[in-house]
């Protein structure tokens, strides 16, 4: 297999390759053709790496363009969102403030915004802030609550909804990721500051570590004059489409609003790698580095310790890392934590950034520079180091699995059955505590519908049911006279469909 793929790469023209020139470093041959090969076959548009060890950089380069209708090229300075990884910088916050005495881990949520409920009491009396960073409340994702949120409600509105969302198990049962939990974790930090969440993080994280090309929302990444737009690749047509990134303002930013540059996230890395400290200052206090790293909820075969996953790669090297994925970007951060007595021979950290949906490149790029790095010189594994063609191969496998025309075996009817209704019956205003209201109104003979502040396409699908773009199937539910009552939305996969009842 390998004989037949590395011919493949290396033949990739280098076209599309900007930045700072790598230094003369061996571990790095053949990064320009690799990453090209994975901007075509993955059909991104562009991304930027960078690498730490110890306390330098030792690698900065921006790959493909971050606009490609004026050609511009990613650079080491471009701007794109990190997405999940605001997780750390959050988690991060919160061991400054229990640090100071003002934040307690082990201590109830309620015990700082007493208003602050979950689905059923044991879960509301006993969630601890750990219990929120490490992933444990028995709550899944609902992330649907917030992508269909009024955003120019404040968080707290937000956050009062989770009363309403039914949990998948009990708490401290087992790893439910959960962005709603890193909302509520940057609300009290609010509360315990007077502060909001963007100051917190500015005057906390961002400037002592000076990182001046960093903000807390897509507008501020958009008035970065090194700014990439986001992109995905449509299937239909064939092409790469630029795409947005979200609505402004973001009230889920504590669980993923940052935008950076690689240059910026490698004094973020350099921090971690030197116990909390940035040039000789303890910007993170060095307990707190040592906690976030260490296991708190068991997931298969790793572990997730605070914003963190916890995992061995490949050769035995303790690996900590976080990816992050919006609707036109990815992003990857890890560290290899050598003074931490694990096997790595340096301390290492990777920053990949993306601007297009997707974690395929940015995982890729990362463990491919991971094996040159950790493993350099090694002849005790399987494989020779570096040589990730297979790994390639398997990354494009599960590309094209994620990306299969569609083939109509979706369960669509021959012939889809007529509505039981009227047209006009189906329309009103139908409401769910948790995740809001849609309204169902005509245009000319056609459905429409709003969710929230959101517009849905409606595509009959059969009887009452429709395809409903974004959401997933919308069904409209007779009551016991017959009439349209309720409307019923897979809207997390975890727990039963959610149940909207009809107002007017």
């Amino acid at each position: 297999m390998k004989k037949l793929i590395l011919p493949l790469l290396v033949s990739l023209t280098t076209l599309t390759v900007f930045g700072q020139t790598a230094p003369g470093d061996p571990r790095f041959a053949g990064m320009d053709v690799y990453a090209d090969s994975v901007l075509k076959q993955f059909h991104i548009a562009g991304f930027a790496v960078a690498v730490v060890e110890d306390d330098k950089v030792i690698y900065a380069k921006g790959f493909g363009y971050r606009d490609m209708e004026k050609k511009l090229p990613v650079t080491a300075g471009t701007v794109f969102p990190i997405n999940s990884c605001t997780k750390a910088f959050t988690d991060a916050l919160c061991g400054i403030l229990a640090n100071e005495g003002k934040l307690g881990f082990d201590q109830p949520v309620h015990d700082y915004i007493p208003w602050f409920r979950f689905y059923n009491d044991y879960t509301t009396e006993h969630a601890t802030i750990r219990d929120l960073m490490a992933h444990r409340t028995g709550l899944p994702r609902h992330d649907q609550v917030s992508d269909f949120f009024d955003n120019a409600q404040p968080r707290d509105s937000l956050i009062y909804r989770i009363r309403y969302l039914q949990p998948f198990a009990e708490l401290r049962q087992k790893y439910q990721y959960n962005n709603l939990m890193y909302t509520v974790l940057g609300v009290v930090a609010e509360k315990i500051t007077g502060r909001s969440y963007e100051q917190n993080i500015q005057e906390r994280l961002l400037r002592p570590l000076e990182m001046t090309n960093t903000s807390l929302s897509a507008a501020g990444l958009m008035a970065s004059p090194d700014h990439s737009l986001g992109y995905f690749y449509d299937e239909q047509k064939g092409k790469i489409l630029a795409g947005d990134y979200g609505l402004e303002p973001n009230p889920n930013c504590p669980a993923g609003g940052i935008c950076s540059s690689v240059t910026d996230m490698s004094k973020w890395l350099i921090t971690w790698l030197n116990g909390g400290k940035y040039k000789g200052e303890q910007v993170i206090p060095d307990w707190y580095v040592k906690e976030a790293i260490r296991p708190q909820t068991p997931i298969d075969n790793y572990n997730y310790g605070l914003g963190w996953y916890l995992s061995a790669f490949r050769g035995g090297h303790f690996k900590v890392e976080h990816s992050g994925t919006g609707r036109t970007s990815n992003s990857s951060v890890c560290f290899y934590p050598a003074a931490n007595g694990y096997s790595s021979p340096h301390k290492v950290g990777i920053v990949v950034l993306s601007n297009e949906f997707g974690d395929y490149a940015t995982s890729l790029i990362r463990d491919y520079i991971s094996d040159k790095l950790m493993n350099a010189g090694r002849t005790d594994l399987p494989g020779k180091v570096g040589d990730w063609a297979d790994w390639f191969e398997g990354y494009k496998a599960y590309y094209a699995s994620m990306h299969k025309p569609h083939s109509g075996g979706d369960g669509s009817p021959g012939k889809p059955a007529p509505l039981s209704h009227p047209v006009n019956a189906y329309t009103g205003k139908y409401y769910n505590a948790g995740y809001g209201t849609i309204e169902i109104y005509l245009k000319g003979d056609q459905l429409l519908a709003r969710f929230n502040k959101v517009d849905l396409t409606l595509k009959h699908f059969n009887y009452d049911v429709f395809d409903a773009d974004p959401g997933g199937k919308l069904r409209f539910n007779a009551g016991n006279d017959g009439n349209i009552a309720t409307i019923t939305m897979p809207l997390e996969e975890m727990v039963n469909d959610i149940v909207f009842e009809r107002k007017n």
